[in-house]
């Protein structure tokens, strides 16, 4: 089919203009790719469409304003709920291999590692809107359809619902049509779990929970005028790994309080890439939320905002104003009153502080993956009225997963339920699961010292409250990115960071290198976020704060921006002194406990926990029991080596949360 025809069945079909524009939505949330970019993006079709039915729309959308001769540098593939994975992986090598630019839709979220490995991205697409019903009656058929009865249309299944939309006929006349037909409603399809989820129902959201019940009260209270605007916590930052939920929870959290819900993001509003088109685009969002409160505004990808402090010279302008605009946005002179903005980042650290000061989004909730009881409760709720069947040992084979996976988990289980034309049993749940891999032998035990020694430092250095440790006992293949372990503190809201505080939390951070060189000689890979963030720490030392060799500000306020740290080797230097010194301090304070480090590490790799009444028994008997190196670990340290080379870990296997 020639191009022309590919843009003409999308403007000449209710259907394909549907789903043309939920198309356009998923794929701005990858903004390299939907701005021309080369690249292979997945797309995870909804529960109610097939991935044929997306054929058009992908095509259109692929080589729209493409030369013919490139079309061989496109490609695009469907993927069908029974395929098996070597069926998806052939024809992946085959269809999209080596393109410059691809499109893969899929009716199964959980794909090959192999796929899911090689594409850039991987994003659901959402169901149709009343608003995409509206606007494609309106183009393909010149039918003028209101929000009411786009509403009503949506409520039978899409093909029938389609062939009930003709030119010259009014929406009224199709509802009505419809209505009266033995067409059944559309039973089948699961309505969207945000659309009928409040807060009271969801699991695992702890603290963040807790706040948006209370700001129900306070919302219905300000609502009354019994309460008043300044007296409402109107601002809220979540952060959290990709997929635990934090779009549904604001979805959620504006059912509960009864209000309008606006989402929006960063990359919606920089997706004309002009600066005037940015700031407009942004503040139509606010105005948008500001006309319609009380409301619950949501902005996605907060941390593509940026800091100012870390902005690039040649891009600083375009960006502060970006900033300053979203700062006028929260308070300035544009009152908000009825509006409450939550912001939803991976990366709460590179978001400008300006943007987190009181008034604004102050309030900052971390939702970490869910717990076992939780995924237990999640898949549950997902099941429906299939929520009674027995889902035995799935809890541990869930581990690592966030609440979307557990939601696609869900849907893909249903879909092959429906096709084989029978209830949903368990086998279906397991057979949606990849084969995980197991976190054993060196690889295992290298990781459990490596946490131990986080949380003994951090104990001795009284770093924070010690939440405890863990090491998890599997690793999913299908995420690129995967936490598989952590030791965790809890750190005060408001604390004294002097020059001693930056070295403590320095020496916590290589504590972990610092435990795998007491114990086996040397440190393995993994650890690089630990680095990573103990070197930005001793920078900031040398060149922001006062506390390293020299009193000096580097930065645009202290007129260095034009010059690069490189041209100063002095910077270096004594930044490196400052990690060996700190990696040293660590080792000093681990060698004098090692007994101590061995049995926390033995009580994660064998448990996969260490919390802090385990830590604190521990410690207490250690004089009954003077646990010792095995004789693996004496000999791997005696050699000066591991002895083997363990897989490389996940990039943030080691982070020290807070």
């Amino acid at each position: 089919m020639s191009n022309d025809k590919l843009n003409e069945a999308v403007r000449s079909s209710v259907k394909h203009h549907s789903l043309y524009l939920t198309l356009l939505r998923a794929l701005t949330n990858f903004e390299p790719f939907f701005s021309g970019g080369p690249g292979i993006v997945g797309l995870i079709t909804p529960p109610e469409h097939t991935a044929k039915d997306y054929l058009a729309a992908a095509g259109a959308y692929l080589y729209d304003g493409a030369e013919r001769g490139d079309h061989d540098a496109y490609g695009i593939l469907c993927v069908g709920t029974a395929e098996k994975d070597h069926k998806i992986e052939y024809n992946f090598k085959s269809d999209l291999s080596g393109k410059t630019r691809g499109i893969l839709i899929s009716e199964i979220g959980m794909l090959p590692p192999l796929v899911v490995v090689s594409v850039d991205a991987i994003l659901p697409i959402e169901p149709i809107t009343p608003d995409d019903l509206r606007q494609a009656c309106k183009v393909a058929i010149d039918v003028r359809v209101t929000l009411k009865q786009a509403r009503g249309l949506l409520t039978f299944p899409p093909d029938v619902m389609f062939s009930a939309l003709r030119r010259n006929r009014s929406a009224a006349d199709a509802l009505k049509r419809l209505q009266n037909s033995s067409a059944r409603k559309a039973t089948t399809v699961d309505p969207g779990p945000c659309e009928q989820l409040f807060l009271e129902n969801l699991h695992g959201y702890g603290q963040a929970k807790t706040w948006g019940l209370q700001l129900a009260t306070d919302l219905n209270l300000w609502q009354q005028k019994r309460l008043a605007w300044s007296d409402v916590d109107r601002g809220l930052l979540l952060s959290g790994p990709p997929g635990v939920g934090k779009t549904i929870f604001a979805r959620a959290l504006a059912n509960t309080c009864g209000v309008n819900f606006v989402a929006t993001s960063v990359a919606q509003w920089q997706a004309d890439g002009h600066l005037g088109d940015t700031l407009k685009a942004m503040r139509k969002e606010f105005a948008k939320a500001s006309v319609d409160a009380p409301s619950i505004l949501f902005i996605d990808e907060l941390d593509s905002i940026g800091d100012r402090a870390t902005f690039p010279t040649d891009h600083a302008n375009y960006s502060s104003q970006v900033v300053n605009a979203l700062l006028e946005c929260l308070d300035g002179t544009a009152a908000r009153d009825g509006v409450v903005v939550v912001g939803a980042t991976n990366h709460p650290d590179k978001i400008d502080p300006a943007v987190r000061r009181p008034g604004r989004l102050d309030r900052h909730v971390v939702i970490d993956l869910p717990s076992q009881e939780d995924r237990l409760a999640i898949i549950r709720q997902q099941l429906g009225p299939d929520g009674s069947i027995d889902l035995g040992d799935l809890g541990p084979l869930t581990e690592a997963m966030a609440g979307a996976d557990l939601a696609q988990l869900v849907r893909d289980a249903k879909r092959l339920a429906r096709r084989e034309g029978r209830g949903l049993v368990l086998a279906d749940l397991t057979s949606q699961l990849p084969p995980l891999i197991p976190i054993t032998g060196p690889f295992r035990r290298s990781a459990a010292v490596h946490e131990a020694g986080h949380a003994l430092v951090g104990v001795r250095l009284e770093y924070g409250r010690f939440r405890g440790a863990f090491v998890h006992r599997q690793l999913n293949p299908r995420f690129k990115e995967q936490l598989a372990g952590a030791a965790g503190f809890e750190l005060p809201v408001v604390w004294l960071r002097n020059e001693q505080k930056f070295r403590d939390q320095i020496c916590v951070l290589l504590a972990g290198i610092a435990a795998e060189k007491l114990i086996f000689g040397s440190h393995s890979d993994g650890a690089e976020a630990d680095l990573a963030e103990a070197t930005r720490l001793a920078l900031e030392m040398e060149t922001q704060n006062g506390m390293g060799t020299k009193l000096l500000r580097m930065g645009k306020r202290g007129g260095w921006d034009q010059l690069g740290l490189q041209q100063h080797h002095w910077v270096v230097e004594s930044v490196n002194n400052i990690l060996v010194r700190e990696l040293a301090r660590g080792q000093e304070i681990l060698d004098r406990e090692r007994h101590l480090l061995l049995a926390a590490a033995n009580e994660i790799d064998k448990e996969a926990h260490l919390s802090p009444e385990r830590f604190a028994e521990l410690e207490a008997g250690l004089p009954e029991a003077r646990l010792v190196e095995n004789s693996q670990e004496k000999s791997r340290r005696q050699s000066g080596g591991h002895g083997e080379r363990k897989p490389q870990r996940p990039s943030s296997r080691k982070e020290v949360r807070s």
